[in-house]
């Protein structure tokens, strides 16, 4: 039913009006009345908007004019009818340059406002339908974004590094450049649901109901508190972290833990769920995210349903700087190429039981180096994703090994099997090579994707990696790339819900306008061309 604001300084003349016709047939409810412009921005002001406004244009005081002047300026989209008589041809060109389309002339017709009410009928449930499916593309734009931001922080903590400036720039387009900031203090927390024992009873197969509302309700919480971005490995749907952007009034140990508190409590309320928090110590710059991640987990497996710990304090100088990125990156290297007498005695210096370093320090660099293998196995693993998986688990079960001679002879098991991988595919032939590259660029087209830089990721030549990819992929490396994102910008346009500028980030440019020029030297069109082309087929 649609509302209507009813303006006239003659009560009579409402009343007239009122009476008619039936208005709810017509779908129509008069919801207010008013006898002057005055009286009619009071109610607009503090009532629930109406669909439709009727005024007269003669008014004492303030007159239909100044009234319509005002409600164009405070509520565009307003629809107004205006009520004139013959006389008023001076207020209605004055009403007309305010954008009043329909009027009616005194005295009312029966039939004239059965047809303007019928037509704007029409047209009011039009409007409703294209706000509808702006609210929907918006909301479907809004959760495509947030898949994307969750898909990132995933990547940035889990991961081989990426250049600062790559970083930077992805964190931007996804409109995450609040962490990109220099000297930004962040902090993550990571929260595990558990399950009562009974709290199941014969419905123990529907555990996945419980991890969705788990998830919908940390999510909430994190939404309401704001500056907070959720985040989940799907492996572990009983498991959520977040990242809290800090400020002056969250820098310091009482707004985490308060936070922590206030999370668990509506998680026992409204799921009668259990649940561990972790939280990690506070960092500067997008360089420490891995430490303030690893802190966390730590924070985790020391903390209980009753506790929390927080996590590397009071050893947090030991944690992080045992572990740097050049250490990280020199890693990597000795693994990648398969040099395992460096790695394992590199791994050993930094992990030797002879040193009196703390249990947590010796964990957090154990945790870091399982990162480290994943980041690796990402990379060379081809097929199942079996081994990615495995080791997922161990960084979940590393924290429960009470020696930590055990904890070495797990990483010796585990150097062993990433080693398989990247043997594998970096020396039985060329095919799994470019497969494995391949892989990467469909996974990564988002970000800025050059040839050197991959070249130098799988310790390859450049010129022979682009006569390697040309080879057994039948394209050069730019062409191949140029491809996956024309793909991408297609499919979206096709779907129809997403802005341009959105289209182009999500397919991997930076520039709309160089999008456009380049969507329509690939296809011929321009995307909005293209766009309208395919409209049909939906």
């Amino acid at each position: 039913m649609y509302k209507v604001l009813l303006v006239d300084d003659e009560a009579g003349v409402r009343g007239s009006i009122k009476a008619k016709i039936d208005w709810e047939a017509l779908g129509f409810r008069i919801e207010y009345e008013a006898s002057g412009g005055e009286e009619a921005l009071r109610i607009l002001e503090e009532r629930a908007l109406p669909d439709l406004i009727i005024t007269d244009v003669r008014m004492p005081q303030m007159d239909g004019i100044t009234f319509i002047k005002a409600c164009k300026e405070r509520y565009p989209l307003m629809r107004t009818v205006v009520l004139s008589g013959y006389s008023d041809f001076e207020y209605m060109k004055a009403a007309i340059r305010f954008g009043v389309k329909d009027y009616l002339l005194k005295p009312v017709g029966r039939s004239e406002l059965t047809d303007l009410l019928s037509r704007l009928a029409s047209e009011l449930e039009d409007d409703r339908r294209r706000q509808y499916r702006a609210n929907l593309d918006q909301l479907r734009n809004r959760q495509q974004l947030k898949i994307l931001q969750e898909q990132t922080l995933l990547q940035l903590v889990h991961h081989e590094n990426m250049s600062a400036d790559t970083v930077k720039e992805r964190l931007y387009q996804l409109q995450l450049s609040a962490l990109a900031g220099e000297g930004r203090r962040m902090q993550f927390l990571v929260v595990e649901m558990r399950i009562p024992a009974g709290r199941l009873g014969e419905w123990q197969e529907r555990e996945d109901l419980l991890q969705l509302s788990f998830q919908m309700i940390v999510r909430e919480v994190a939404e309401e508190e704001g500056r907070i971005f959720p985040f989940q490995d799907v492996s572990h749907p009983a498991m959520l972290h977040l990242l809290v952007l800090l400020d002056e009034q969250r820098a310091n140990e009482a707004y985490a833990d308060r936070f922590a508190r206030e999370l668990k409590r509506k998680i026992k309320r409204y799921l009668r769920l259990d649940s561990v928090v972790g939280i990690g110590e506070p960092f500067r710059d997008l360089a420490q995210l891995k430490h303030g991640y690893a802190s966390s987990m730590l924070s985790w497996s020391l903390s209980t349903i009753e506790e929390t710990t927080p996590g590397g304090s009071p050893h947090a100088p030991e944690l992080t700087h045992a572990f740097t990125t050049e250490t990280e990156r020199k890693l990597m290297t000795m693994l990648e190429g398969l040099d395992l007498t460096a790695f394992k005695q590199h791994i050993r210096s930094l992990l030797a039981s002879d040193r009196d370093t703390p249990m947590a320090s010796f964990m957090f660099t154990a945790f870091r180096i399982l990162q480290l293998f994943n980041s690796v196995a990402k990379k060379f693993e081809l097929g199942d994703a079996s081994l990615q998986q495995h080791l997922l688990r161990c960084q979940l079960t590393v924290w429960t090994h009470s020696s930590r001679e055990r904890v070495m002879e797990q990483l010796d098991e585990l150097t062993s099997l990433v080693t398989e991988e990247v043997r594998k595919t970096r020396y039985t032939g060329g095919q799994k090579l470019i497969e494995a590259v391949r892989r990467y660029v469909e996974e990564n087209y988002g970000y800025e994707l050059a040839l050197s830089s991959i070249a130098s990721m799988f310790h390859l030549n450049e010129t022979y990696l682009s006569g390697l990819f040309k080879q057994h992929v039948g394209m050069t490396f730019s062409d191949y790339v140029t491809k996956l994102r024309m793909g991408k910008a297609a499919e979206l346009l096709k779907e129809g819900e997403f802005k341009l500028t959105d289209i182009a980030m999500l397919a991997g440019y930076s520039s709309a306008s160089y999008f456009s020029t380049s969507f329509k030297k690939y296809y011929g069109m321009s995307p909005k061309e293209y766009r309208e082309k395919h409209e049909g087929n939906r």
